[in-house]
């Protein structure tokens, strides 16, 4: 049930319109993708409101809710989340962690397996496992050893996080589509047209099969490998 309130400021010579929903407030002063966080309107899924969750669960707009359940109309993370079957996940590549996105290949948190923590000594991680130094080709980003040129969440450099529909490849950042039932390159049939393209004419231009570390297969780019 929807109920309007209008409010005239006969001195100010302004008036407002505001639409609330029983129970959750909504506003129209917001545009598409917004969200209303305190007095400012942010991008839906970037409200910083102080809400603190607890163990099990994740953010939810300004709610908690269950991992994986929040729907896609409170806002995914651009960066760590997709939506899929109308609830925000983990992006490809990623694991959910004490509610978090993790990646546990180089998390030292999560070094192999939610939990998995690296300890005094071996203090990095590496490929799943807790390490001493990074190998000479990897980037040391914070604690965690990755290959620049292939990390979705250090894309050329440590800290650029790619967006969940990109894959890093050559150090930059790309659109990407998986590729169901590939196993390895070259699967160029199964690449085909490249759905995420924006042809004019209404045509999407050709992928290419290119293998991702970071997704774990091969995926289709629609510039290329390299």
């Amino acid at each position: 049930m929807r109920l309007w309130f209008a409010c005239w400021l006969v001195v100010l010579g302004s008036g407002c319109l505001t639409e609330y929903t029983v129970g959750e407030a909504v506003s129209s002063e917001c545009g598409d993708g917004q969200v209303k966080c305190g007095d400012e309107c942010v991008a839906a899924g970037t409200c910083d409101d102080g809400v603190d969750c607890p163990v099990g669960q994740v953010k939810c707009g300004s709610e908690c809710a269950p991992p994986d359940t929040c729907p896609c109309d409170r806002g995914c993370d651009a960066e760590y989340e997709v939506c899929q079957g109308d609830a925000c996940v983990c992006r490809v590549g990623l694991a959910r962690c004490d509610g978090v996105c993790v990646d546990t290949r180089v998390d030292p948190a999560h070094c192999g397996s939610c939990g998995g923590a690296c300890a005094e000594g071996e203090p990095l991680c590496n490929a799943g496992d807790c390490v001493a130094t990074c190998d000479g080709s990897q980037a040391m980003c914070g604690a965690s050893c990755v290959d620049i040129a292939v990390d979705s969440l250090h894309c050329g450099e440590c800290g650029k996080v790619c967006e969940s529909n990109e894959v890093c490849l050559a150090s930059e950042c790309r659109q990407f589509d998986e590729i169901p039932g590939c196993i390895a390159c070259p699967c160029q049939d199964a690449c085909g047209e490249f759905e995420s393209g924006e042809g004019g004419d209404d045509s999407n231009p050709e992928g290419e099969c290119c293998e991702s570390p970071f997704v774990g297969g091969p995926v289709c780019v629609e510039d290329g490998c390299e």
